[in-house]
């Protein structure tokens, strides 16, 4: 099933009933966990850092650690048979191959967050852009989602690269070669690998 072109509203994307082999996710939203008391031990300029008490489903007490920040975005950007991936070295993990992307503003709309992260990085602008839903990347850590977006044909222009990206390099790749990459172990961020694995399946 395609989901469909977005002009602004983000859509999430849901796999056909069965690709999930029959498995039925629980639907209440509260679940067996319980918060009994939370403190917020750090806040920074990127992050804060709660400190929950909760019940969890043994109903036993016990201490919950976990990060707020915001949400990120990837874009699959098209181009003819081919990818646009961007090559960088980041500070914690190291050089990584990964799909254009970054961080959601406050107060920004998700396509806007994908459209300028895209432009910034890559200079390519325009096209057709589509939601392919959204990730919880570390789902025991974060709240955080990583949203999905693929664009059809963007325009190629001039990128305007933040000072931490200097070294950064952009290659245009056949979508074959990147799914293989993705096989391989090469892309090493997991929301690009994802991402990637959707571009390359049914149009």
């Amino acid at each position: 099933m395609r989901p469909p072109e977005e002009t602004g509203n983000e859509v999430p994307f849901s796999p056909p009933q069965d690709s999930l082999r029959g498995v039925t996710l629980v639907s209440d939203p509260v679940g067996p966990w319980r918060t009994l008391t939370t403190d917020v031990p750090y806040r920074g300029r990127r992050l804060r850092v709660h400190s929950d008490q909760v019940l969890n489903p043994s109903g036993a007490r016990i201490g919950y650690d976990w990060v707020e920040t915001d949400d990120q975005v990837r874009v699959a950007a098209l181009v003819a048979d081919r990818i646009l991936v961007v090559e960088q070295h980041h500070y914690l993990v190291g050089p990584l191959l990964q799909l254009p992307g970054g961080r959601v503003e406050p107060n920004e709309e998700v396509l806007t967050s994908a459209k300028r992260e895209l432009a910034e990085e890559t200079g390519y602008r325009g096209g057709r852009w589509t939601s392919r839903g959204w990730l919880y990347p570390l789902p025991g850590l974060t709240k955080m989602r990583v949203h999905l977006w693929m664009v059809r044909n963007p325009r190629p222009g001039t990128p305007s690269l933040e000072p931490g990206e200097h070294d950064l390099r952009v290659h245009e790749i056949p979508i074959a070669e990147a799914a293989a990459a993705v096989a391989a172990g090469r892309v090493r961020c997991a929301p690009s690998a994802a991402l990637i694995l959707l571009a390359a399946g049914p149009r």
